[in-house]
């Protein structure tokens, strides 16, 4: 029910791992009509590759403090496509704990900002 509801959902999902690089266990259609990126480009890579010249650095201070206090994002900044082009994206981030309260996992939700 819930995969279901994230393959169905307008707004992009991603999810990662918590550990070095946060690397990609999962994205929905929704993201890679956003991005360009099919699933297969994104598993196992950093969702860092979005970034580019203008991606605002304060933005991503703020993001890896949030995420260094286990505590829930919300930011916009510029991303970049596959093609390259820019893309505003507006997006959370929560952390997933388990069942010993530990992070395992980030939620990212995102949509784009016109």
């Amino acid at each position: 029910l819930l995969e279901a509801s994230m393959e169905e959902s307008f707004n992009s999902v991603v999810i990662t791992e918590a550990g070095p690089g946060y690397s990609i266990v999962y994205v929905n259609p929704a993201f890679c009509e956003l991005t360009g990126y099919g699933p297969h480009e994104l598993t196992g890579k950093s969702p860092s590759v979005l970034q580019g010249p203008n991606t605002d650095k304060e933005v991503l201070r703020r993001l890896n403090q949030n995420i260094a206090d286990g505590v829930l994002f919300h930011g916009q900044a510029i991303n970049y496509r596959k093609d390259g082009t820019e893309v505003m994206m507006e997006w959370k981030i929560a952390p997933i704990r388990n069942q010993k309260d530990e992070i395992t996992h980030y939620l990212a939700i995102q949509r784009e900002v016109k």
